[in-house]
This record gives structure tokens, C-alpha cells and sequence, in this order.
């Protein structure tokens, strides 16, 4: 068994919690999603967990530095926020090595369960044959499925949820807990910061909460134009190829 510790850091009178998790995964749409819902919402840090099965990016151990030269071990951090329905976000910087998922993922419902957890959420990111921005979603009972209809969330038809994102929701299940998991599809950016604002939406329509926007579409905005002078450099260079490719060959004189 590997090393894990949860370092308690505030402790908050909450009950009936709603745990909504978003790591590092395809398109970067769940830790995306999460970590702006903690910026504009600003609940209360709570906990923090270590442990040698969370790697750097790279898959090697180490500790990460900021841009002030501080380091940290990689570590998932918990929040908690009190509204009409309380809730703890689970951000982090990495996700666990695939042996052990399944340890890590039952540390953070036992330690959610002390808050009387009553559903997990997971976000993540997905791929589709229309490459348009849908929310998918996968549930853990036929109920749960179709309450995600009424937000408009497509349900997913067979594949498969990988990684953090869907192992919670198979121990969930195993829990007898409710969960469920939302899917941004992604297209051609990436990070894919508008498949996150998506699932962000359907997020605060569900558990009514007054987030802000406005930051996450200047990034949408900023990152669409960096987009289109990529794309126009991209021709250019194809253009400029080509005609020297078509150009004739030098001729020598003697």
C-alpha cells in the first residue's frame, strides 16, 4: 500500500455535501471547469491530500514551482461551499497512476463521507464524431440519467469513462452513492476552455450557482484569436512552400 495523507486545514459545519471533482484529463475540461468555479465562488480550503501515487505530468516524482520559485508536491485540494446545496470541490494537479485509482478515489470518499456526502459529480472532457460542443454525460441509475436530460445533457451510448472521472463514479456506485459524470466534447483548441464553460453551465443550472462569466469568455476571446493568427502563419508558410516548390530549378552557365 502506498504513502497517502489528507491534511486538514479548516474544519466547516456542513452536511449533505456534494462532491464535484475535475482533474487534469483530456481537453484539461474538468480541472479547467472545477478550478474557475473555485475562482469566481471562492469557498473555503479545506484539506489538502498527499501521496507517492501522485506523479508529476511527466510520471516522475518530484515537486512542482510556481512563478515565484515555491515548490509543492503534487496534491489534490479540497473546498467547501455553502449555498442552497453544499458542495466540495476536488481540484487538483495531476491524477493518480492507473494501479492506483482506485485507493486514492476511496481516501476521498471516506474523507467526503464525513460531511454526509450524498452525490458525486465528476467533469471531464470527450470526443465526438460531430466535433460540436455538447455536454455527454453518464449516470449511475436510470433516474439520474434522465434528470441529466432535463439539462440538456446528451447521454453517452456505450465507450467507456477512464481515469479519475470514472473510476469515482464506479465506487460511487459501489457505495450505493448517486453520481454522475458530464463530458465536454472538445474540438480543436486546446486546453479546450469553451467544452469547460459548458459544463460549468449545466453545473450551476443544476445546483444554483451565480457564476460569473466574464473572465472565462475574455480567455475564450484571447484564445480564439491567438487561434486564428496560428491558422493564418499556418498558410502562409503553406503558400510560401509551395511556391517554392513550383519555382524552376537555376540554370548554370559556362
Amino acid at each position: 500500500m502506498g504513502w497517502i495523507k489528507i491534511i486538514e486545514l479548516e474544519k466547516m459545519d456542513l452536511k449533505d455535501v456534494i462532491l464535484i471533482q475535475g482533474l487534469p484529463g483530456l481537453g484539461f475540461v474538468g480541472k479547467i471547469a472545477v478550478d474557475y468555479m473555485i475562482e469566481v465562488l471562492n469557498p473555503v480550503k479545506i484539506a489538502e491530500l498527499y501521496s507517492d501515487y501522485l506523479l508529476l505530468p511527466d510520471g516522475k516524482s518530484g515537486v512542482i514551482i510556481n512563478y515565484k520559485g515555491i515548490i509543492s508536491l503534487p496534491k489534490y485540494e479540497f473546498y467547501a461551499y455553502k449555498g442552497d446545496r453544499n458542495i466540495i470541490f476536488l481540484a487538483g494537479d495531476t491524477q493518480p497512476v492507473s494501479w492506483a485509482q482506485y485507493t486514492v478515489a476511496e481516501k476521498v470518499i471516506e474523507y467526503a463521507s464525513k460531511y454526509g456526502l450524498q452525490m458525486i459529480v465528476t467533469l471531464g472532457g470527450t470526443t465526438s464524431i460531430s466535433r460540436k460542443y455538447n455536454v455527454f454525460g453518464v449516470a449511475t441509475s436510470e433516474d439520474l440519467a434522465n434528470l441529466l436530460k432535463k439539462y440538456g445533457v446528451k447521454l453517452s451510448q456505450g465507450g467507456a469513462v477512464t481515469g479519475a472521472c470514472g473510476i469515482m463514479l464506479g465506487l460511487a456506485k459501489l457505495y450505493n452513492i448517486k453520481a454522475f459524470s458530464l463530458l465536454g466534447s472538445i474540438t480543436q483548441l486546446y486546453p479546450d476552455v469553451i467544452a469547460a464553460k459548458n459544463v460549468i453551465k449545466v453545473v450551476a443550472e443544476m445546483f444554483n450557482l451565480k457564476i460569473d462569466f466574464t473572465k472565462i469568455d475574455k480567455v475564450i476571446e484571447d484564445m480564439k484569436i491567438k487561434a486564428t493568427i496560428a491558422e493564418k502563419l499556418s498558410q502562409l508558410a503553406k503558400i510560401k512552400k509551395e511556391k517554392k516548390e513550383g519555382e524552376a530549378p537555376p540554370r548554370y552557365y559556362m
